[in-house]
This record gives structure tokens, C-alpha cells and sequence, in this order.
């Protein structure tokens, strides 16, 4: 390890005595430290990973720490910078323009496998202008998808909120008009014909969509951009289409989001909701079922959780605390802007509290 500073403490953590002849696991470690561990964004000035996980680590009884280091040795999924660019830059070519295509398609009654008859075809042209992207969180990375379309998506047709000002869905409608009639598109009152709502992960999908059964009403993300929507001035309500493009997502998110955005778009009169997932998370992944009994003793110990960690948010996803993450979802995952909290609380729990995390996380929500 070239980091010897950092490798002498953490052998010191682990009881290590032999530091010429560390565990074999310990390059593969260092390797993945220099590749993806030391750029997670949330570490302090400074912090690199194999300090961090000595320091993680120590916060653990001496009988449990093995199993800590196995947890992330053997069940960690980390999501790098780079991985997520990747899956930006395919978003478009990939994804959103096979979308466009199968819908001119369907309605020209051409075979899918005519990609160039499709593609020249006038109407496969005015839905990429009539195209309106939204960022649903500041994950999206609206400004990547852009470029990465190669001028396809101009500025007018992408923002970084989905919640639109009627000041700024005039200047987008009049841009609208401005581009199809450039075009050569005659259009009285040009609308969008497809939205697509960007994010970069969902763990249990209540953010987007849920029910409040007590108040007997619908919330989240997803009712707040169809009744914007439904005003009228934005899409055209004869004829639109709204897709949830996630970068990455659990199955037990999307699951979530199709069953409860179906109940909420039927029960309303509105277009279902189209979720497309470039990189999904099978349930395997969660520590739910964990099979290796070290780690799930682990995991099952109370003492390694701050209690501050409870809060109102946490209880929304229906669990008392928050040791298996948001909603019970048990990840292993961390993704390098930040820790979801739909994690263990051992990977994603602020620095400033006791027990804290290895990828301590900044929340959205600060309680005062």
C-alpha cells in the first residue's frame, strides 16, 4: 500500500501485527481506493479512504470489526463519478431516442425494424423538438445530458426543476414555437408532446410517489409535475406522453413507483407514468437476507446507531428508526456525491454523529 501512514493505522485498528505481510484483500482495496473511494465528494478536506475506513473501523468492538471490513469488502456497491457519466452519455442515443422512435412507429404504423424510414420521417423530428426534460433533484445532471444528446436538446427545452415558474413556461413555449416554425412546423399553440423527468437514483421510490391513507391523498413528486401538467399551457392534453428516466434505481423503487403512479394517474384521468431505469438494483443486492451469519450479526446489533438519525422524514418510510436505511431498504450502496439513506446507517451516517458513517452523508432536510 503506498499510502504506509494510513495502511499503519489501519493495521493498528485490525491488530495487524505483520505490516510487510497485510491481508491479501488489501491492493485489490487500495486499487479501489485510487479508482472510486478517495473522490466521494462528502469527505472533508484532506480525507482519503483508507483513513476513513481505519477510522470507521475503530468505532467498532474489536470482535466486530472483521465483519465491518468484510461488509465492505465483499457487499459494497459504489456508483463513481465516471459510472454515472457513462450511463448520462447513453441516456440519450440509448434510451430517449429508441422512445421517440417506437412512438413514431406506432403512430405511422411503420415496422420497428425501418430505422431509416422512421428516423427521416417528419413527425420523428417534431417530437425531439417538442421535447421538454426536468431535473428532479440536483442528481439529474441536466447540463451532462445535453451535451451528451449532441445538440439534439437545446437549452429551451431542459431546466433543472421540475417546478416551473409561469414565467419561464412562457419563454420555453415561445421558444417552442420559434424552433418548429424554423423547422418548418406551422403550430397556432405549440405544446410538448413528451416530458422526461431526470433523476440519478431512487432507493424506495416514496419521494416520487405515495399515499397518505390517513389523509386519504396522493403525494410527492410525481402528483406535483402531472397537476402542473394538467394546467394546460405546457403539453398538449389530447396528445403527450411523461416518462421517469432514472439512472439507476432498486426494483423495490420501481416497483413502488409503477403500482402507486398507476393508481394515482387512473384514478385522476391523466397518461400513466413510463418508468425506464438504465441500471436497476436487484433485491439481491440489499442486506436484507443477508446469507453471510457474521455480517448479519453485524447488522442486527443496536449499538452502532445515533438516534438523532430518527427523524420525521425517516418515519415517512414507515420504519422506527433508521439502521437499515429509508424504508427498510438495506442497501450496501453509496454513490459518490453522496450517500442515499436508503443505505445502512453504518455507511451513510453524518460525521458529526456517534457512531458515524464510512461515506458520511449531507441531508437534504436540516433539522433546526
Amino acid at each position: 500500500m503506498h499510502d504506509h501512514n494510513a495502511a499503519q493505522l489501519l493495521a493498528k485498528v485490525m491488530d495487524w501485527r505483520d505490516l510487510d505481510a497485510p491481508p491479501l484483500f488489501l491492493p485489490t482495496l487500495q486499487l479501489l481506493a485510487d479508482y472510486k473511494y478517495d473522490h466521494y465528494q462528502r469527505f472533508g478536506p484532506g480525507r482519503r479512504f483508507i483513513e476513513s475506513l481505519a477510522l470507521w473501523l475503530d468505532q467498532f468492538s474489536p470482535e466486530d470489526r472483521e465483519a465491518a471490513l468484510e461488509l465492505v469488502t465483499r457487499r459494497l456497491v459504489y456508483f463513481s463519478d465516471a459510472e454515472f457519466t457513462h450511463l448520462v452519455s447513453t441516456a440519450y442515443p440509448d434510451l430517449i431516442v429508441q422512445e421517440r422512435m417506437r412512438l413514431v412507429a406506432e403512430e405511422h404504423d411503420i415496422s420497428a425494424h425501418l430505422v431509416g424510414k422512421i428516423s427521416r420521417h417528419a413527425r420523428f423530428n417534431e417530437l425531439r423538438l417538442k421535447s421538454l426534460y426536468l431535473g428532479l433533484s440536483d442528481g439529474a445532471r441536466t447540463n451532462e445530458l445535453r451535451r451528451a444528446s449532441g445538440g439534439d436538446i437545446t437549452n429551451e427545452q431542459i431546466w433543472q426543476a421540475y417546478e416551473l415558474s409561469d414565467e419561464k413556461a412562457d419563454d420555453m413555449l415561445k421558444e417552442l414555437k420559434a424552433t418548429l416554425t424554423d423547422s418548418g412546423f406551422k403550430l397556432e399553440q405549440p405544446r410538448f408532446n413528451l416530458i422526461w423527468l431526470l433523476d440519478d437514483f431512487s432507493g424506495s421510490g416514496n419521494t416520487y410517489i405515495r399515499y397518505d391513507s390517513e389523509k386519504r391523498t396522493f403525494k410527492g413528486k410525481i402528483k406535483k409535475i402531472f397537476e402542473r401538467l394538467h394546467r394546460g399551457d405546457l403539453v398538449d392534453p389530447s396528445h403527450y406522453e411523461v416518462f421517469l428516466l432514472l439512472y439507476t434505481a432498486t426494483r423495490q423503487a420501481i416497483d413502488h413507483i409503477e403500482y402507486w403512479s398507476e393508481r394515482f394517474t387512473s384514478e385522476k384521468g391523466y397518461k400513466p407514468l413510463q418508468v425506464r431505469v438504465l441500471c436497476p438494483i436487484e433485491p439481491e443486492i440489499s442486506l436484507k437476507r443477508e446469507p453471510d451469519p457474521k455480517i448479519r450479526a453485524l447488522l442486527e446489533k443496536t449499538n452502532y446507531y445515533d438516534a438523532r438519525a430518527t427523524d420525521k422524514h425517516i418515519e415517512v418510510g414507515g420504519t422506527s428508526d433508521a439502521r437499515m436505511g429509508f424504508a427498510g431498504c438495506a442497501l450496501p450502496v453509496v454513490l459518490s456525491h453522496n450517500s442515499p439513506n436508503n443505505s445502512i446507517y453504518m455507511l451513510w451516517g453524518p460525521e458529526s454523529y456517534k457512531p458515524f458513517g464510512l461515506f458520511p452523508r449531507v441531508s437534504r432536510h436540516r433539522e433546526f
